[in-house]
């Protein structure tokens, strides 16, 4: 395996593969997160009805932030599901929290802190994860797919949801946090995953379904 496998640094910014790996959105920035015209242009309940998640699943939200998907998964699986959320941010595991206590669904609801290198979900666990606007972000992404593949069942489909790279301009976007088709494919198929199914229908953002193989 070459260098080009690996994660490395360059003037003190993380990359993988060619591409520059975006920073972290911080706690601080929930109200970015949850900000209202989100559901506006990236349409969430649309993107979900998708994947055909169906109840008594057992999904993972990983990069769960505040929980805004966590909480629409958690309606989908219904009682007897459940929803793994992955966050990296106790801050931010706290206020999903509370959101999932608010509405009722903290009893499907699993709080996983995750780190760097593991989401930390349990082995052979998972019929669905959902990565939204997260994979782009991950600094080790060899270490992240491996426990992510780890975790899925044998027929499990890993699901990415990044804002295009292809397009030439988006409002309020950095590069770093956009992701080519080319680039997910090229990436998640050197650890062991196949695209088999990709969406455009968003207005801004690719979802991309990964097999593992």
């Amino acid at each position: 395996m070459s260098w080009f496998s690996y994660p490395y640094s360059f003037y003190g910014r993380n990359y993988y593969m060619g591409r520059l790996i975006g920073q972290v959105m911080p706690s601080a920035g929930v109200h970015h997160i949850m900000r209202l015209g989100r559901e506006s242009y990236e349409y969430p309940d649309y993107m979900l009805s998708a994947l055909h998640v169906r109840p008594g699943m057992v999904v993972a939200d990983v990069g769960a932030g505040s929980g805004s998907n966590s909480l629409r998964l958690a309606k989908l699986v219904g009682p007897y599901g459940r929803v793994f959320s992955s966050e990296i941010q106790p801050g931010l595991l706290g206020q999903l929290l509370m959101n999932a206590y608010t509405h009722g669904l903290s009893h499907n609801v699993i709080p996983v802190l995750a780190t760097h290198t593991n989401a930390n979900l349990p082995p052979n666990s998972c019929d669905l994860i959902l990565m939204v606007d997260t994979y782009h972000e991950c600094t080790n992404p060899p270490a992240i797919l491996h426990g992510l593949r780890q975790a899925l069942k044998p027929h499990g489909r890993l699901v990415l949801v990044e804002y295009r790279l292809e397009d030439s301009w988006m409002p309020n976007m950095y590069d770093d946090h956009r992701m080519s088709v080319a680039q997910a494919k090229l990436e998640l198929e050197s650890n062991g995953f196949r695209l088999t199914k990709l969406y455009e229908f968003l207005p801004w953002q690719h979802i991309m379904i990964f097999d593992k193989i």
